[in-house]
């Protein structure tokens, strides 16, 4: 009876982790950001570190989907910005930049990471285009929101000046 009676409890055990396992896999969240997907690079704004305010000096960069990016490089009150044009081919960048024509390649991998609080996503080029080896950003824009409250702000003011480069004239 005694091993009846603990087949009966082991099996049971069994039966809870199978249908806990189950439920979990069941409600996962499916929108969470992959960390290694090479299309996370679009529409983030990735910091080379957090500014404290928006007079203190910070790379930013922005890879748009249409294929044109910038590196703004400053404080809020005073920059000075570099635009290129990019093809991504999974995991490699093609830019070209739209002042000198410079051109560059790199891989890059994106990942998560937690070495510079609060962000927690970063991408590391094998050969930095214009700027640091590796850039910080959030997974989520709420993230961003609470870290960085101008941050949305920046994203649109990148967006407008690198919109001006789709309509540039090739001189």
């Amino acid at each position: 009876m005694s091993s009846r009676r603990t087949r009966t409890v082991l099996l049971a055990a069994g039966g809870v982790i199978v249908a806990s396992a189950g439920v979990r896999w069941f409600f996962a969240d499916s929108s969470q950001p992959l960390a290694r997907d090479p299309k996370q690079i679009l529409g983030r704004v990735w910091f080379d570190h957090l500014p404290k305010s928006r007079s203190e000096d910070v790379t930013i960069a922005i890879w748009l989907g249409g294929g044109i990016g910038l590196y703004d490089k400053g404080s809020a009150w005073r920059s000075t910005i570099d635009i290129f044009e990019f093809e991504r081919r999974k995991d490699v960048l093609d830019m070209t930049f739209l002042h000198d024509k410079k051109a560059a390649t790199t891989k890059f991998d994106i990942k998560e990471c937690h070495d510079k609080p609060p962000f927690d996503v970063c991408v590391t080029f094998d050969d930095a285009p214009a700027g640091p080896r590796t850039l910080y950003g959030f997974a989520y824009d709420d993230e961003m929101d609470r870290a960085v409250p101008w941050s949305r702000d920046i994203l649109q003011a990148e967006k407008s000046r690198a919109s001006l480069a789709r309509s540039h004239d090739g001189s």
